[in-house]
């Protein structure tokens, strides 16, 4: 079958974490020609294995990209977990370089060459009536906008410095969206200005942008998300003259809307999308597309300015020499990361956790407690009797249902033994923390810098 330059707008996904591989790539390539895959978990070297094998059988470079916002390690076994965003911003602009020169060196040892990050959405703790995302949280670098730019960038330029390819993300913001747009249509009614600001002071350093399916009425009255929406997308190509890669975020997120998905998707690249992301049948998804473009219905000077574009990430992947991951020093810096829960920090002592609640982790962050000898229990796990002296909870949004609440049965088990807790996760856990309870609220969902944090000094 011929290939069309439509093929290049197409990016698979190939989730290793669930047991597909390299029979869905070669189906892939069988049908039509990616040339850029996103790719889920796995073990660093099979993914190196699936690259080789794929760019063997295409004769062409591919590009795999991957979700890696707290390290290689979030996606990938063998590769080093690291702090989220929000302890990142905490630690300031040096740690956030390091972590993204560090992401982007581990990832290059499996070929992985583009980084999905970093997050430059709002999260506004300091105001109790601000909207806030219920996917964001722990991902964003503050509450501030100085610290997310700062950050942002930092984090950005260490990604590029470290052979990678950064993506800023979810444009135009989803701070201000009370929806969770992987389970639900998210709409966002604020004002565009704070939103868009950390975006278009990073853009230097910004290689490639992902769009968010989130609705803005204010900006686009016909209710379309900016991943569909010309209006907001002219933002980036007009207003800013942003010759980047423009990159969907997953199309099977319901955030992207009702109807055919095909039609969905080939409007995202008639607003001005370069590449779709993780679509529900990509196979079907790239024949709708030379069909459209064999009938006029996509103008092929518009596809081929998005190949013109993914063509210059592959360059870069081909021609950059990624250096040896640096050293992420986080030092004494450390301290600042822990605050006392609301009953008081229990002591100066820190306790090794005896288990973990899994209120929402992530593989990487299992993995490392198996690997630490801490058990992990589920909230429909009844509560050990007695209570260890210290419990971890991992207490981040899970999609479609915001910060989960505390199982009754560890709520009146933890408030009538009062260990000492360690609240891992969103900002928000550290309000949603039982009233009485002692101990210390640790940013993001990394248990790794727990680890760090424990062992350092256990005297602090």
């Amino acid at each position: 079958m011929p290939k069309r330059p439509t093929d290049y707008l197409v990016a698979p996904t190939i989730r290793l974490d669930k047991g597909e591989g390299l029979a869905e790539a070669l189906r892939c390539q069988r049908e039509f020609d990616p040339r850029v895959f996103l790719i889920f978990g796995g073990d660093a070297e099979d993914v190196l294995w699936l690259h080789e094998t794929l760019e063997a059988n295409a004769d062409h470079p591919i590009l795999f990209c991957a979700d890696l916002e707290r390290g290689a390690g979030q996606q990938f076994e063998g590769l080093t977990p690291l702090p989220d965003a929000w302890a990142l911003g905490l630690l300031g602009m040096e740690a956030a370089y390091d972590a993204g020169q560090r992401t982007a060196a581990e990832a290059a040892q499996a070929n992985v060459r583009w980084v999905l990050g970093p997050v430059l959405d709002l999260h506004r703790t300091e105001d109790p009536t601000a909207v806030r995302s219920p996917i964001v949280g722990n991902r964003a670098f503050g509450s501030s906008l100085q610290r997310i730019i700062e950050c942002g960038k930092a984090f950005a330029q260490g990604v590029t410095d470290g052979g990678g390819i950064p993506c800023g993300k979810h444009f135009p913001g989803h701070g201000g969206c009370a929806q969770d747009s992987h389970t639900e249509m998210a709409i966002c009614f604020e004002e565009l200005e704070p939103h868009l600001a950390p975006f278009k002071a990073c853009l230097d350093a910004l290689p490639s942008i992902m769009v968010a399916h989130v609705e803005y009425p204010m900006f686009d009255p016909e209710g379309r998300p900016a991943s569909r929406s010309k209006p907001i997308l002219d933002i980036l190509r007009n207003d800013w003259n942003y010759d980047g890669v423009i990159v969907t975020d997953g199309l099977r997120m319901a955030g992207l809307g009702d109807g055919p998905h095909d039609e969905l998707a080939m409007e995202c690249i008639q607003a001005g999308s370069d590449l779709l992301l993780d679509p529900e049948d990509p196979v079907t998804l790239a024949l709708t597309l030379r069909d459209a473009m064999e009938r006029g219905d996509l103008d092929e000077a518009r596809v081929r300015q998005s190949v013109e574009r993914i063509d210059k990430l592959i360059a870069f992947a081909l021609n950059t020499e990624a250096p040896q991951p640096k050293p992420l020093v986080l030092g004494a810096g450390t301290k600042v990361l822990l605050h006392p829960l609301p009953g008081g920090t229990g002591g100066r002592k820190h306790v090794r956790p005896g288990c973990a609640l899994n209120l929402a982790a992530t593989p990487d962050a299992i993995n490392y407690l198996e690997e630490w000898g801490v058990p992990v229990l589920t909230p429909d796990q009844d509560p050990p009797c007695p209570l260890p002296d210290g419990i971890l909870i991992l207490w981040g949004a899970a999609n479609g249902r915001g910060l989960p609440d505390l199982p009754s049965a560890w709520l009146e088990a933890i408030h009538h033994e009062r260990p000492r807790l360690y609240v891992a996760g969103s900002p928000d856990a550290i309000h949603a923390a039982p009233a009485s309870a002692r101990g210390w609220y640790v940013p993001g969902l990394s248990p790794a810098l727990l680890g760090m944090l424990i062992t350092a000094d256990a005297s602090v």
